[in-house]
């Protein structure tokens, strides 16, 4: 008899920016499966805390070290180095729509989402679990670019459909 074999998903270091619900500012990284999307690792974190390894606070000039962030006090969270999915392969065949995004505090952010054609975007959100994803994201009206972010669901206080431009 053979020892059941065990499939071992390869980790990768990923750095990662966090703005959190008092608007600082937090950079780490994290371990994250090679396939895992940034939406699924947010919404998936035991007890819903996420280990930041080489992390700080910019404005405060800290020295980097080990952090544990809980993922319900983040806002909305961005891969700097473009090297990972935002959202699942498996939402590519959805259609896409232009959104407007309201935050808490204030903030706005324009960018799209993968939605179904008829999907209503309340029933999306709550499907979606703690994160959504947004991809080519900018910050209102400044039209600073982020790029695909991660946002909270819980942080939206409010979304429209934009025409697209």
């Amino acid at each position: 008899m053979t020892a059941p074999t065990s499939k071992t998903r390869v980790q990768e270091n990923k750095r990662l920016h966090a703005v959190m619900r008092d608007g600082s500012l937090l950079e780490g990284s994290v371990h994250i499966a090679e396939d895992m999307s940034l939406v699924s690792f947010l919404g998936n974190r035991k007890g819903g805390w996420m280990n930041f390894m080489d992390a700080r606070r910019p404005k405060l000039q800290e020295e980097p070290r080990h952090m544990i962030v809980q993922v319900d006090l983040v806002v909305l969270v961005s891969a700097p180095d473009g090297d990972m999915q935002v959202v699942a392969s498996s939402a590519t065949g959805h259609g896409e729509r232009q959104v407007e995004v309201h935050l808490i505090g204030g903030k706005r952010i324009k960018g799209t989402m993968y939605l179904a054609p008829m999907q209503r975007m309340s029933d999306y959100l709550h499907q979606c679990g703690k994160f959504a994803g947004i991809k080519g994201a900018t910050i209102l009206p400044e039209n600073s670019e982020l790029g695909d972010i991660a946002v909270n669901t819980s942080a939206i206080a409010t979304m429209q459909e934009t025409k697209v431009e």
